[in-house]
């Protein structure tokens, strides 16, 4: 488990390192856009924190706000209306936050990505929710799962292929924001970082619950 925990944390560094002081394609579409890829990758770090002090049933519930972030990246720049962009673009006021309760749920904003977003980020992103989405949700709502767990304990496989999974979606969110910068040296930069970071990364055939 330390030697995932560290090479993920060396892939993670290795994603900021690409994308710190990149700004992104001017345009507020992907500047908010490009937050959200920050938010996701701040869950990310935050989960392996969470691992590394066997904070189990917190860690799991953040990979589902990881993929949440990850998700909204994505619909911001290839589906999302530009009132809509706007809404979750303007400052924070009680007005703002009432209009931003109007963009999609998840579900929708998935069903607006496909065939807008490149083919294999959509299969990638609903492959994703197909595995993981019910076990997620339990863990979020305190459900049978965590519940569960916190009698029976905590599988390592199960804490690793969490692990996997959300260092999985670090990498499409990487790719997401060197979609943003517009700069194509950056985006096959991440290409082969995905290849020298393989060992760490989920076959995502695999449940991670």
């Amino acid at each position: 488990m330390d030697g995932l925990l560290d090479g993920s944390d060396e892939l993670h560094l290795e994603i900021l390192s690409l994308l710190e002081g990149t700004p992104s394609f001017p345009g507020i579409r992907f500047e908010v856009a490009y937050v959200a890829c920050a938010v996701a990758l701040e869950h990310a770090l935050s989960l392996r924190l969470l691992v590394r002090t066997q904070c189990y049933t917190s860690a799991i519930a953040l990979m589902r706000l990881q993929f949440e972030a990850l998700t909204r990246g994505m619909w911001l720049l290839y589906a999302a209306s530009d009132a809509q962009v706007e809404a979750l673009a303007c400052e924070l006021t009680l007005d703002a936050e009432r209009d931003a309760r109007k963009v999609p749920m998840l579900s929708q904003m998935l069903e607006a990505v496909v065939g807008k977003a490149p083919d294999e980020a959509s299969r990638m992103l609903l492959q994703f929710k197909e595995v993981n989405w019910h076990g997620m949700n339990s863990f979020v709502h305190s459900g049978i799962h965590p519940l569960q767990r916190h009698i029976d304990g905590y599988p390592q496989e199960l804490i690793e292929n969490v692990v996997r999974n959300s260092n999985g979606l670090n990498t499409m969110t990487g790719m997401l924001g060197a979609i943003l910068t517009g700069d194509p040296q950056i985006s096959a930069e991440f290409k082969a970082l995905q290849v020298r970071y393989r060992n760490v990364l989920p076959d995502i055939s695999s449940p991670s619950e």
